[in-house]
């Protein structure tokens, strides 16, 4: 059965809207929030009406008739812990969100909100897939040294799944004989071991893993300690070392990796350093996840937004090169994974999970 799905995808900087039809995704719009526009809220959430109105432009422009939608699919954000997969938007999951049950307040967050509220209206589903709060983890690599702290995953799981699943058809498997380490690279980052379809492993950027052009990764934790007690940062001051302010942000003052190679060419050795040690440091977690996976797999799979930069790719390459097959894909297909997805849900094709 043929089915039309509207895509809602609410970015830190930007909302997104897609309409998928017979596996293709048709038409895609983009708007680019400024600092100033967001400045005037106090809260992530206190943002639902912008977001509302903004996606409300996009469909009176795109002169869209709603009432030949059949199912709305959302990004899926920082909730609790759940398995991957396809839920079902609920009115609890709703309320969770606008109450602060979930792990993080992050803008994608917010997608299931919106699209449960037009849903109601329409009377048609509406999905999430593959959340960033996807936690699969094997139990032991759960255990850390400080039992009060556990490893928990926050990931791009939507990404990362769909990479393993192009990756498979390319090797000819199914995706559950598969055993393949996704580098997610992006202003965010994470290395994502991969074993029959579950996320079992991750190095994250956001919190022990390696830097990335914006999130500090790991740090030493004693000195780290003695950093916090200082006094001359606050608490939400240090927690965004790793949510926009630490990498090549804290050294280098950009998160952009374009500018950074531009200043690398132009001869910046303090760049070249920075951007250096932030490959060395991905090509560590690659290899720590290479033994983990007893250094049997199938594929090492290089995606996310930083992929574009061949200089990137080819540096990394020179370090992992040795481990297993490289396949390369760059950036990410959000929208029009978000629509496939909902859309073998609606044709049954796939477990609808319940959030509850």
């Amino acid at each position: 059965m043929m089915s039309k799905i509207l895509i809602i995808n609410t970015g830190s900087r930007s909302t997104k809207i897609g309409f998928f039809e017979n596996d293709k995704l048709i038409d895609k719009y983009e708007i680019q929030h400024t600092n100033t526009e967001l400045s005037k809220y106090k809260s992530i959430g206190s943002q639902l009406q912008f977001r509302k109105d903004k996606i409300a432009e996009i469909l009176s422009d795109s002169k869209t008739d709603l009432s030949s939608i059949d199912a709305i699919s959302c990004i899926g954000g920082i909730l609790k812990p759940l398995q991957g997969g396809v839920y079902l938007v609920n009115k609890k999951m709703v309320n969770d969100i606008m109450v602060g049950n979930v792990q993080a307040e992050h803008a994608s967050n917010l997608a299931a909100c919106i699209g449960y509220e037009m849903t109601e209206n329409l009377h048609i589903p509406c999905y999430i897939a593959d959340p960033i709060s996807t936690d699969e983890l094997d139990p032991i690599a759960r255990i850390t040294g400080i039992p009060d702290i556990p490893k928990f995953s926050r990931t791009h799981a939507l990404n990362v799944k769909a990479r393993v699943r192009t990756a498979a058809k390319e090797i000819g498997k199914k995706v559950e004989e598969l055993v393949c380490i996704v580098a997610h690279i992006g202003g965010g980052l994470t290395i994502n071991l991969v074993k029959n379809g579950k996320i079992i492993d991750i190095e994250d950027a956001r919190q022990f893993g390696p830097m990335s052009p914006e999130s500090a990764g790991a740090v030493p934790l004693p000195d780290f300690a003695q950093f916090c007690f200082k006094g001359k940062y606050s608490e939400k001051e240090i927690i965004k070392f790793w949510y926009g302010k630490g990498g090549f942000v804290a050294h280098l003052g950009t998160g952009s990796i374009i500018e950074v190679e531009k200043r690398i060419a132009e001869g910046e050795q303090k760049a070249k350093q920075v951007y250096e040690a932030m490959i060395y440091q991905i090509a560590k977690s690659i290899g720590a996840l290479y033994v983990a996976a007893e250094c049997n797999i199938d594929a090492i799979i290089l995606t996310g937004g930083g992929t574009h930069s061949k200089m990137l790719v080819e540096l990394l390459k020179t370090y992992v090169k040795k481990l297993g097959k490289i396949y390369v894909y760059p950036g990410e297909e959000e929208l029009l994974t978000l629509g496939k997805l909902a859309d073998t849900a609606l044709n049954k094709k796939i477990q609808i999970l319940e959030y509850n």
